[in-house]
Order: structure tokens, then sequence, then C-alpha cells
């Protein structure tokens, strides 16, 4: 069993998670598409998908809070196992079921081992910016592995309908043996000042600690907006790009620029590190996801796979940098009481940006080209962090 304070054994299990949701990034797209469904049929897969995280982000996190995280990380991982399962058929009832279960099990996997390993951290006066880029580090590598071997797959993957199949294999398979490694790893929820409560009362708990700090109210809605953003590139961009490639035999680069990106996001988490040293947290937060809405609007007007990469990997440089800034000062601001709940809070905004992309790409999309969908999220995102920028720095935390 993992000792606590110990990070190793936290990082290897979200590692291999990771490498396992890292594999569908090259595909998550083709896995409609290659079954000769049209691009409406994948907003709709897509909104599945985000109705289900977000339906079941709150309550999985408050029952991560009071009945165990170990618990939900591994139930999570089971029901994205069956949701792999169910995207095998090429029937579109199954797909979207396949979808909602994936959705459901990225719901009860989120923030629950990261709970953990940052109350380790604080219990043991550990440095919270350490802990927070070791896990965006982490993922993002992770991340990155998983992308470049579902590329590799996608390539030696049969032409049509059984294209993604074995990325689902493999997936499967990966998160199999994560069950398996969690319960040799990490040890069930023994941290005394985390009593078992009732999940009523847990809730109650969570709405207090929100409606006490106005400084959350506008990072969620921060992060909802971020939610708007990846919604609207990591379900489409695939498409995008594979217009630009000059045949399907290239169709490995997919992997490479989904594999290029997240080290482009371990680029910024370390640059993150630095920056925190030398400047204002908030400051950092809101330029860094104001710049990242702005390169969307470059990525929508990219006529070339180059210009396509070079704008892509900045978005994600530039998330890095939001992703370790915004969990430093959304966990300084948190109680450890709540800690899993209001990072499912947090989730579950990100889910209502997905829920609200797909809902404006199935508009957009019945008359309009991907190009012009960045366009409008970009123009949205760049104008609604100006505008919450002044009351956010006012009650932001002093990291």
């Amino acid at each position: 069993m993992v000792r606590r304070n110990t990070i190793g054994p936290y990082l290897l299990v979200l590692s291999f998670g990771s490498v396992a949701t890292g594999l569908l990034i090259p595909a998550m797209g083709l896995l409609v598409v290659s079954k000769g469904y049209s691009l409406f049929y994948l907003g709709l897969a897509m909104l599945c998908y985000s109705g289900t995280m977000l339906l079941f982000e709150v309550p999985s996190g408050i029952f991560c809070d009071a009945k165990g995280r170990r618990n939900s990380y591994q139930a999570g991982q089971v029901l994205s196992l069956l949701g792999s399962l169910c995207i095998f058929s090429p029937s579109v009832g199954f797909l979207l079921l396949g979808f909602s279960l994936t959705g459901l099990g990225r719901a009860f996997g989120s923030g629950s081992l990261d709970a953990l390993l940052i109350e380790d951290q604080l219990g043991n006066n550990g440095k919270l910016e350490n802990a927070m880029v070791a896990m965006d580090i982490c993922t993002s590598v992770s991340l990155a592995v998983g992308s470049f071997i579902g590329g590799y797959l996608l390539a030696k993957g049969r032409e049509g309908a059984h294209l993604c199949d074995l990325v689902l294999v493999v997936r499967m398979a990966l998160l199999f043996f994560n069950c398996i490694l969690v319960s040799f790893l990490i040890e069930k929820d023994q941290n005394p000042r985390l009593p078992r409560v009732a999940l009523r009362e847990q809730a109650s708990l969570l709405f207090l600690q929100v409606k006490g700090k106005p400084f959350l109210v506008y990072f969620i809605t921060y992060t909802g907006m971020q939610g708007l953003l990846l919604a609207s590139l990591e379900s489409y961009w695939q498409p995008f790009l594979k217009g630009l490639l000059a045949s399907n035999g290239k169709l490995w680069v997919l992997g490479l620029v989904g594999g290029m990106v997240f080290v482009a996001s371990v680029a910024g988490a370390f640059s993150a590190k630095v920056l925190l040293k030398k400047s204002r947290a908030n400051c950092l937060f809101l330029i860094g996801l104001f710049l990242t809405f702005g390169m969307e609007m470059i990525l929508a007007v990219s006529g070339n796979v180059v210009t396509f990469c070079i704008a892509y990997a900045l978005i994600y440089f530039l998330l890095g940098i939001v992703s370790v800034v915004g969990g430093v000062l959304f966990n300084l601001a948190l109680d450890s009481s709540v800690r899993s709940s209001a990072l499912s809070l947090n989730s579950m905004l990100m889910q209502i940006g997905g829920l609200i992309a797909a809902m404006v790409a199935l508009a957009v999309l019945k008359w309009g080209s991907i190009s012009l969908y960045w366009v409008l999220v970009s123009g949205f995102g760049c104008l609604s962090v100006l505008f919450l920028a002044k009351p956010f720095s006012k009650v932001a935390p002093k990291s």
C-alpha cells in the first residue's frame, strides 16, 4: 500500500488512467464518423458524453468525499471500460450508450485521487504548486503517450467501420489493469480529518463553502468557459486536420499532433512554476486564458498543416499555464472537508461548457463550417474573460 506523502504510486495510477484516455484523443471524432455517421451524430454523441458527465459530476464528487475516493476512482475505470465495449457496436444506440458510460466513468474518476494527493501534500507541509505541477506534467505526458499510441493504432486499423477497433481493445486492457493496480498501490481513505458523513450533509457542506466564497463562483465560471473551448477543439480538430492532409495514409499525423500538444502542455506547466515566483497568480491566470481563446481564432483560419500544428500547440502550452496556476488558486480557497466535492463541481462546470459547445455545434454545423464554429467560440471567450477580470481579481486568494 502507498505510504502517506509518497507521490509516486498516485502518479503511476494516474498515468495508466491518462494513457487510456489519451488513446481516444486522435480517435474521438473518428469513433462515430468512421462508422458512416455524419458530423451531426458526432455532435449528438458528444452531447451524450458531456451531458452524462454534467449530471453525475457533483453527485460523484459528493459520493467521493462521503464514502471513499479510491472506490470512486475504481468505479470510474469500470464504467469507462463498459463504455468502450459498447462503442464497438455499429448501432447508433450502442454508440450513444458507450459515450454516455464513458462520460459517467470520467465523472466518477475526476478529482478523486487528485484530492487524496493534495491532502497528503497539505497535511505534510508540502508545496501545493509542486503537487499541481507533478500531476499536470504526469497527466500531460501520459495523455501524449496515449495519443501517440492511438495514432499508431489508427494507422494500423482497417479502413471503414473497424478503423478504431485496435484503439478500443488496448484502452479496455489498460482500464482493466489499472483497476487492479489501484487496489495494490492506493490504500482506502484513512484521513481522520475527513469522517464519513451522509451524502445530504456532504452536499450541504459544499453549498455553504461555495456560498461563502465569491472567488469560487468566478473561478468555476471561468472553468465553464474552458470547457467550452476544449469541447470545441477536442471533438472537431481531427476532421478539420484530416481535411488538410493529402491522404488517409497520413492519419498517423493525428496521433503526432495529439501527443505534441500535451508535450506543449508540460512545457506550459514548467513555465507556470517559474512565472508564479515572479507574477501574481490571478494575473497569470487571466492573461493565459485570454490568449488561449485568441489562439483559437488563428486556428480557425489556418490553411495548412504547419500553421494548424503551431496554433494548436500554443493553445495547449497556454492551457498548461492556466491549469497549474488555476489549480493553485482553487485549492488555496478550499477546505479539506469538501475538496473532492468542489473539484467535482469545478469539473461539472467544465462539462456544462462542453454541453453548451455541443449544442452550439449542432446548430452551427447544420449550415456552417468548423472554422466558423471556432471563430464564434473564440470571440465569446475573449469578451467573457475581459468582462469578469476585475471582480475575479478582487476576491482571488493570495498565492
